[in-house]
């Protein structure tokens, strides 16, 4: 189904409708798409409303324009108008990695618009993630005898990077170096294969694939705002950590033991400065507990979310 707002059509899918109480998934990526989130949506749907999808730039929704303003305030106002066409007072909602950045900053932005906020595996501050991961890469980095590789990676590990954006292509450079798609993909309760078959891609062809370099483009932008003001946009950069004191709503942290991405460092501030936050570390994952323990992930969510 197909949404439109503000002229521009983005694709979403409802499990459950007959439902009152509401879960909103946020992917991660950016661009990665809602599809290997079905799964859990028809779970999670036995006991409550779940809505996907597809952000602005991504797989089915419309593409986003070279010349076309886009940040991730503006994909904040989008999710806060599918709310309202939805007629959905309020509702709770679950990012997944970057998801978790725009999970954070919707909270922080509309309060008065959700019940509970979920995050798994998120992503709070690039830079961070970034030299977790490629500590996580190390030792197969530096089996592969590639001096630019491992450059690369010990680059990522310790350089001061004043330019944010820099650190993002460095770290999709090193990731093009991995051979291991268990490592590419921060997965450790399943194999690749078995990522790739709990998803649907039979109808997903290479265009819609390669709208996703320009949604990551276009969020790595300091555009100014569109009323012409200097203020300052939020980029997928910034540390997204200092707004988690601010959020009042009762919170649940989904991380995997073996994540690379949600770091040490990013918990433990999580566990210390949100207001109303639970923990939920699932042993036997890496990036995808979703997938990786699909079972345990349904009951700790609903558990979550039936909790008064």
């Amino acid at each position: 189904m197909f949404i439109n707002i503000w002229g521009k059509k983005i694709w979403y899918e409802i499990y459950g409708a007959e439902y009152h109480d509401t879960l909103l998934y946020l992917h991660g990526g950016p661009g990665a798409s809602c599809l290997d989130f079905v799964d859990q949506a028809k779970a999670l749907s036995e006991k409550i409303k779940v809505v996907i999808f597809d952000q602005l730039g991504v797989l089915r929704s419309d593409a986003i324009a070279g010349d076309e303003s886009y940040s991730m305030e503006y994909q904040i106002e989008m999710i806060e108008e599918m709310r309202k066409f939805l007629g959905i007072e309020k509702w709770s909602i679950l990012g997944h990695s970057y998801g978790g950045m725009l999970a954070v900053l919707y909270a922080y932005t509309y309060p008065n618009s959700i019940h509970k906020i979920i995050l798994e595996c998120p992503s709070l501050h690039f830079e961070d993630s970034a030299k977790s991961t490629a500590e996580y890469l190390s030792a197969h980095i530096n089996s592969l005898n590639d001096k630019q590789a491992i450059e690369l990676c010990e680059k990522i590990k310790s350089a001061d990077y004043p330019d944010q954006t820099e650190v993002v292509w460095d770290l999709s450079t090193l990731l093009g170096y991995v051979t291991d798609m268990e490592l590419r993909f921060y997965l450790h309760g399943i194999s690749f294969e078995e990522y790739q078959m709990s998803m649907d891609t039979s109808e997903i062809t290479d265009e819609m694939w390669s709208k996703g370099e320009r949604h990551l483009m276009k969020l790595l932008e300091a555009q100014p705002m569109p009323d012409g003001s200097l203020q300052k946009r939020v980029l997928m950069t910034d540390n997204l950590l200092p707004a988690l004191p601010k959020i009042t709503a009762p919170m649940l942290l989904i991380n995997g033991k073996y994540d690379p991405a949600c770091t040490k460092n990013q918990i433990e501030y999580i566990m210390n400065h949100a207001q109303n936050v639970t923990q939920a570390v699932f042993e036997d994952s890496g990036h995808f507990p979703r997938i990786e323990e699909a079972k345990k992930y349904t009951n700790t969510v609903l558990r979550f979310l039936d909790d008064a």
